[in-house]
Order: structure tokens, then sequence, then C-alpha cells
């Protein structure tokens, strides 16, 4: 019974990086205005991504989707770093791996372009079809197999896909597909499943990175600052976890600005 009144309830999947999630539609959206608002919206953004229709399944008052969290369960002696991004690209889903190679082989540059030269994360996968490669890297990950000084997870803020570009692409446009209300109802579950990998996850000298503006905000302790796109890119968007504040919590540059973002990440994390 439980179950059913949850707003989200997720499930794993035999998948070790993908979990199932059921969101109910009935809770999400509480009057009639909101929910036609969703099933006007829907058939667009469904189509604004091929993966979509592969990810999603809509089943009257239960929308249900896979969604990314790669939490590894080997252990080292290196401090764990817990990143949180805004919310996954179904072509990733549908690939298996976070920020996964594409079908023409180009590889996303969040790994060569950003981590790597950051000094966060180095991990060769150069041989073999895009399929193969993101399983080389799933693999990788899973059994800390890579030149870091950290011992790595990874899990988005928003569990929703969208497309990985246009107008229904990132956290803003899974905002725009349930509404600027019923997000934070969203945001509200969301953040105990952020803070279940972290209890689970981190220990002392570990610490969370946030790429996003809504993973920062839901996450920073009441004291810390608010998130502002010019103090993230001076270095300065820094406090703790809420509800556990030994460890401490960074706020960086979305992604997309790879410059500032490696130059900060480095700033915090490894000078």
């Amino acid at each position: 019974m439980e179950k059913r009144k949850r707003l989200l309830h997720y499930r794993k999947t035999k998948s070790p990086i993908h979990l199932e999630c059921s969101l109910n539609l009935s809770k999400l959206f509480p009057t009639i205005q909101e929910r036609e608002r969703f099933e006007a919206k829907w058939p667009a953004f469904l189509e604004s991504d091929p993966h979509n229709h592969e990810v999603y399944q809509l089943k009257r008052d239960s929308l249900i989707y896979r969604t990314e969290q790669l939490i590894p369960d080997k252990r080292d002696q290196r401090p764990p770093l817990l990143m949180v991004f805004g919310n996954p690209a179904t072509h990733s889903i549908s690939a298996g791996m976070f920020f996964a190679f594409k079908g023409d082989g180009k590889e996303n540059r969040l790994w060569k372009n950003l981590l790597k030269p950051a000094g966060i994360l180095d991990m060769a996968v150069d041989e073999g079809t895009p399929a193969m490669r993101n399983e080389l890297r799933r693999k990788g990950m899973m059994g800390l197999d890579y030149v870091s000084p950290f011992r790595i997870g990874v899990c988005v803020y928003i569990s929703m896909p969208s497309a990985a570009g246009g107008i229904w692409s990132g956290v803003a446009g899974v905002r725009k597909l349930i509404g600027s209300k019923a997000l934070p109802r969203l945001e509200s579950i969301e953040r105990e499943r952020i803070m279940h990998c972290a209890r689970s996850f981190l220990e002392p000298g570990g610490s969370v990175v946030t790429f996003q503006k809504n993973a920062w905000e839901g996450l920073r302790s009441d004291g810390d600052p608010p998130y502002a796109i010019d103090v993230a890119k001076k270095g300065k968007l820094t406090g703790s976890l809420g509800g556990m504040p030994d460890i401490p919590l960074f706020g960086v540059p979305p992604t997309r600005l790879i410059g500032p973002c490696r130059k900060v990440l480095k700033k915090l994390l490894v000078q």
C-alpha cells in the first residue's frame, strides 16, 4: 500500500547503473489543470528524442521510465567523490552508460575535455564500437579501474531523462513538461534518493560536487550561499551537504561551460 502512495518509487534493474522509476501522476498533479497541461505537452516531449519511446511508458496515472545511478559497491583507500548532475540524457539511458558514446562513435566531451584535464578521472576507452566502449567504461567505473585521486560515484538530481539538446533538454526540459509547480514536488523525493546514496557511499574525507543549479539548491545546507553562476565560476560556491555537515559540498559551473567548469573543479578538488 505504501508503495502505491509514494509520489515516486524506485526499483533496481538487472543493469548495475539503472533504476526503474514509477511516477504517480495523480500525486504530482493535484489539479485537473496541471494534469491537462502535462497531457498536452507529452506528445512533443516524447518525440523530442528517438530513445524516449524505449525509455518511457505512460500508463494511466503512472509514468514509468529508467534512470541512471552509478554507485560502486567496491571500495578502496581513495576518498569518495559523489558527482551530482542535473538529469540523464535519454540516449545515455538507452546506451547503458552516463555520458555515453553516440552511435557515430563521438565521445562526450565530459570525459576527455573536462574530467581528465581537471585531474578528476582518467579512463582510456579508445577501441571497439560505441556500445563496446560504453560497456568498458561502465565496468571500469563499477570496478574502480581508473586513474583518479578519488573513488567516484555518479548520480542525477532529477531522475527523469530528456533529450541531449533542444527545447526539451536538461532539467529545463523536465520543468517545461511537468510545470514549475510540480518540479519542487518531484525534487522533494528525489533529494531523499540522493541522500540515501550519500549515506551509503560517502565517508569521512569524502565530498560532493554539483554541476547544476537545482542540485546545488536542493543539497546545500541552510547557511550556504544561494546559487549564482558568477559565484560558481569564481570557485566560491562552497558549503556542506544538508543533513551531513561534515561532508563538503561544491557547486561548479555547468558542463556546457567546459573551460570554467574544468578550472573550478581543479581548483576546488585537486590543487
